[in-house]
């Protein structure tokens, strides 16, 4: 068994920051959906605007997509960085 090694400030620093940068990710997705499903539920009242139809056809899109690729990036950086802090014995 090898001697737990307290991590440096500069190490739970760098976890917190990628903590909240993945916060403020999924507060993004989630302002991304609401708008997903303000613009489906008007589609129910007025579905003539094909526009719109061809939007809600094309959802989620690229743009959550591309932050959900971020997330996922994210939290493998989080999980090894706590790793390397918190090694398993």
């Amino acid at each position: 068994m090898s001697e737990f090694t307290h991590p440096s400030d500069e190490q739970f620093a760098l976890v917190d920051r990628l903590f909240e940068e993945l916060m403020v990710k999924h507060f993004e997705m989630a302002q991304l959906v609401e708008q997903y499903r303000e613009l489906v539920e008007s589609l129910q009242t007025s579905s003539w605007d094909i526009e719109r139809r061809k939007l809600a056809g094309a959802l989620p899109g690229a743009r959550y997509h591309v932050a959900m690729t971020f997330a996922r990036e994210q939290g493998l950086k989080i999980e090894a960085e706590l790793k390397k802090m918190f090694p398993r014995e």
